[in-house]
């Protein structure tokens, strides 16, 4: 009798443990998931397709609803504003922003993300002093170290150069410029102009309009993907040129760049880029959401930012390399 009573009770906790196992369960799939809204400009561009990508899966992750906003450009910080604003009227728990271009967008960022949490993604916000720093969690690559690699790449012979740049005030283009230039300090080459993109302007037309150079280096990805199979096109001579001048210029205006798409990495491949610097999308894309949801799981959790990898593509890389084939599968 004693023994059986001992069953009993075992089997009544056995059944009791999996009843609150099941509540437990039910509980945790009506919890609905924290919303987490991403603003980037033209969201719609093949340039985000990698980061997005890495966004999706770190949200898969950590149980994460990303509401991708349908954007056209974002030229200014009010811009930016009126997406910020549309999304907290939808119960948006957090923010995951490229910062728009001027001085402004700091303080527009401070007053309106006051209350939710909020990561800058791609580059952080610009500031006129070069040193200074934003209180907000940044994941990006560092843009003066990539301009500064192009720049080490072709300081070694005299020659002329033309720069393509993005949005002129925007954190990116600053510290690429000036990476590039401290590399070619004391060096034969000669910056002949800049082109900084403005709202509805055809780079490859500004490009055409710009005086010949040796060397083009284009310094915004998203730049580098309208010039796309163009690039050759607007800067190149004509053959008669070519054969009047190729012992003063050479035979054509050399390619240098900063990618993030499959279309950059296929003109590196298909030789119309000399040398090409690629950000890792996936990786801030991922990490991005990743300190996202640490925040918002615990509020006094101190958000942190993360300089991210770029990759190094020159002629003699091999696209069918182990190192290469992985990095390449997060824009596949």
């Amino acid at each position: 009798m004693k023994k059986n009573k001992i069953t009993f009770f075992a089997m009544e906790l056995i059944l009791l443990v999996l009843a609150l196992f099941f509540v437990w369960k039910i509980f945790i799939q009506n919890v609905p998931e924290k919303r987490v809204a991403v603003i980037l400009p033209e969201s719609g561009d093949q340039r985000w397709d990698s980061l997005i990508k890495g966004m999706k899966q770190s949200a898969k992750e950590n149980h994460i609803h990303l509401v991708i906003c349908n954007t056209d450009d974002i030229e200014n910080a009010e811009a930016e504003k009126e997406a910020i604003e549309e999304q907290k009227n939808n119960h948006i728990d957090a923010f995951i922003v490229l910062p728009a271009p001027g001085t402004d967008t700091k303080e527009m960022l401070t007053k309106e993300c006051s209350d939710v949490p909020v990561v800058l993604v791609v580059e952080d916000l610009y500031t006129e002093d070069a040193e200074a720093t934003s209180r907000f969690s940044v994941v990006a690559p560092d843009y003066y170290e990539m301009g500064k690699y192009i720049g080490g790449q072709i300081n070694s012979r005299k020659q002329t150069i033309g720069i393509v740049v993005g949005r002129k005030d925007t954190e990116a283009a600053a510290s690429a410029v000036r990476g590039l230039t401290d590399a070619l300090e004391g060096s034969d080459c000669q910056i002949l102009w800049h082109y900084y993109q403005e709202k509805d302007q055809d780079v490859c037309e500004k490009v055409k309009e710009q005086p010949k150079v040796d060397t083009l280096v284009v310094l915004d990805p998203g730049a580098l993907d309208q010039l796309g199979d163009q690039l050759e096109e607007t800067q190149e001579e004509t053959q008669e040129e070519v054969q009047e001048e190729t012992q003063e210029q050479g035979a054509g205006t050399k390619i240098y760049g900063i990618g993030s798409s499959m279309k950059a990495i296929a003109l590196q491949d298909y030789g119309k880029t000399q040398g090409l610097v690629v950000l890792d999308g996936y990786e801030i894309g991922y990490k991005s959401v990743e300190e996202i949801a640490k925040k918002i799981k615990n509020r006094l959790y101190k958000m942190e930012s993360h300089e991210t990898e770029v990759k190094i593509m020159d002629q003699d890389t091999k696209l069918l390399n182990d190192e290469i084939e992985r990095f390449l599968y997060s824009y596949e």
